[in-house]
């Protein structure tokens, strides 16, 4: 196989710098223990210092109010507090928990109604399952190195949800040369 072939086949982990992350932390909240232990692989493979776990939405909260997360990786768990509730009532805490915190929401239902519902609720990324961990690696990046603000209204707390900068229609270019 060609040199420059075997270069594009590096593992998922490769894709990151191991020394950068090592002062992340970061929150996995997964009911699943199995799937839990693969997304908890992955962080380890890219060499995040500090993996929190969850199995439930009452000790993700538990653990968000007492300790520094860089990042929320949170499946849609089962009631009573599920994912989205998680997430809501991160995202409108007065104080209590890190409201800006990056939530990365790993789900199997990725129909168009539940994405929407994670944006409504405030999720900075969708990750549909199964995702592959270059995926998984691909979301924690965008929500490290282009961070969105956070945007509060009576009807939305969550990150903003336009992600490029606006560029002038070309209507707008042409007034703006005629003046």
């Amino acid at each position: 196989m060609p040199a420059s072939r075997n270069s594009a086949l590096k593992p998922a982990s490769a894709l990151l710098d191991k020394k950068a992350h090592g002062d992340l932390a970061m929150l996995v909240v997964e009911d699943a223990a199995h799937m839990a232990s693969i997304v908890c692989g992955i962080l380890k493979s890219m060499g995040v210092g500090k993996i929190y776990e969850a199995r439930n939405g009452d000790d993700a909260l538990n653990i968000l109010a007492h300790y520094p997360v860089n990042v929320v990786l949170i499946d849609n768990l089962e009631p009573p507090l599920d994912g989205l509730a998680v997430v809501k009532t991160v995202r409108t805490a007065q104080s209590q928990f890190p409201k800006s915190v990056p939530v990365i929401y790993m789900t199997a239902v990725a129909s168009k109604s539940a994405v929407i519902a994670a944006r409504d609720a405030g999720v900075t990324e969708v990750l549909s399952k199964p995702f592959s961990a270059a995926q998984l690696i691909a979301r924690i990046e965008s929500v490290l190195n282009k961070p969105r603000s956070l945007v509060q209204s009576e009807a939305f707390v969550g990150p903003d949800r336009r992600r490029k900068e606006k560029v002038p229609s070309e209507r707008k270019r042409q007034a703006d040369r005629s003046k």
